[in-house]
């Protein structure tokens, strides 16, 4: 929408001058003229954004904390159905924060006397491969992970707290997941297990919290690593709110490194993590009838990771155009479209291509494991196809950066 009125506002403006061409010059009409727009205004607009987003999604998070509250209280078929769909509509605001990552913010960098604002906490939130068996009991024959056959951390005799889930976090191996989106996901979902890919999530019974062995334990943890989700998310609503620490860091930012350091994170997402990490891992990790490619999966126990791949590209489409939700402003597009139309032409044309190819991915009847088999096979597919527009929009998105001397670090 705000594309279509700043757009209309260069046509409002060019029919008044043919307007005031053919009326005498005692003609009181005004001529329109379009909204000029600053990269002072792009950085306010995509920080009162970011604020937005985090809010929005640490809101989420409390409802899924309380669903897995009362799951845990009474365990039964539709307290974990409950569970699951709290879980799954809080990922859709949080995959759309992923594009703040890699721009110097609070959740890549860590803490420390030099960044004292950092919390550094995206591999506590949300770190895979997630090796399941690290966390609690699996099957041999679906884990694409040696080891772990004797009931993980769950089945141990240590206390399960805080303390002890955030040092085990990436102990020994990065996959060795034991916070986060993806631990909690793998409480309520279970392993994915196929023969060897299936075309249904995980299928963990309700029993696991009541009568099988360590459900008391499964509840504590389930308990504990939510709170800990939901405590990573304050802290970044937190520092992004206006007055926060981070906002009135960033509010004193040099416009330009602001600005560079937005545009790199859309760049990013696009050109790298979603696209390289996130779909081309798991479509080259398929071998035979390994199910390793299930495994690199974002979201491998709900089944959800085409909706993470296309949040994730809503997500970079919010920077490029400034908008999340209801809010709707100045833009690195727009900054691009007034220096050069052209150039704004191709960048909109690249965004274009990118939303339609993720959503041919979302919207397939067959879920994401299922689709980099046939990939496999019968390469290019949908997940090809739109890595390849992820490219070309990464690459759009520096040559839209050069076209308004900007320059991405």
């Amino acid at each position: 929408m705000k594309k279509v009125f700043f757009k209309g506002a260069i046509l409002a403006s060019i029919f008044g001058v043919i307007l005031s061409c053919s009326d005498d010059d005692s003609s009181s009409t005004p001529t329109p003229t379009p909204t000029i727009v600053t990269a002072a205004d792009v950085v306010e607009n995509y920080a009162n954004l970011v604020a937005e987003n985090y809010l929005e999604t640490y809101n989420k998070g409390l409802i899924l904390q309380t669903k897995i509250n009362d799951f845990v209280a009474t365990p039964t078929d539709a307290t974990l159905l409950d569970a699951k769909n709290a879980w799954l509509a809080a990922r859709v605001p949080y995959g759309q924060t992923e594009v703040y990552r890699e721009t110097n913010s609070p959740v890549d960098v860590e803490f420390s006397t030099e960044n004292p604002w950092g919390l550094g906490t995206e591999g506590q939130m949300n770190a895979w491969p997630c090796d399941e068996g690290y966390i609690d009991y699996i099957t041999a024959s679906s884990s694409a992970y040696a080891g772990s056959l004797d009931g993980g951390i769950i089945a141990g005799s240590d206390q399960i707290n805080t303390t002890l889930l955030v040092n085990a976090n990436e102990a020994g191996s990065d996959k060795n997941i034991s916070t986060g989106w993806h631990a909690i996901e793998f409480l309520l979902w279970g392993q994915d297990e196929s023969a060897p890919i299936n075309d249904t999530a995980g299928q963990r019974p309700v029993t696991d919290y009541t009568t099988e062995a360590n459900a008391s334990r499964r509840k504590e943890y389930l308990t504990v690593v939510t709170n800990l989700l939901i405590l990573d998310l304050l802290d970044l609503k937190n520092t992004w709110a206006v007055g926060g620490e981070y906002r009135t860091l960033f509010d004193a930012l040099d416009v330009n490194v602001a600005l560079s350091q937005l545009v790199f994170g859309a760049k990013f997402i696009a050109g790298e993590e979603l696209s390289t990490e996130r779909m081309v891992a798991p479509v080259d990790s398929i071998e035979g009838i390994n199910n390793s490619g299930q495994e690199m999966e974002h979201s491998c126990f709900s089944d959800n990771t085409h909706n993470d791949i296309y949040d994730n590209t809503v997500g970079v489409l919010n920077v490029v155009y400034g908008r999340y939700g209801s809010l709707n402003g100045a833009s690195f597009y727009d900054l691009v479209l007034q220096q050069s139309p052209t150039r704004a032409a191709a960048l909109d044309a690249a965004a274009n291509v990118v939303e339609t190819k993720i959503l041919a991915i979302k919207n397939n009847s067959k879920p994401f494991d299922l689709l980099i088999v046939e990939e496999n096979t019968t390469s290019p597919g949908p997940v090809m196809d739109g890595v390849q527009a992820l490219y070309d929009l990464a690459n759009e998105i520096s040559a839209s950066a050069d076209a308004i001397g900007l320059e991405l670090d």
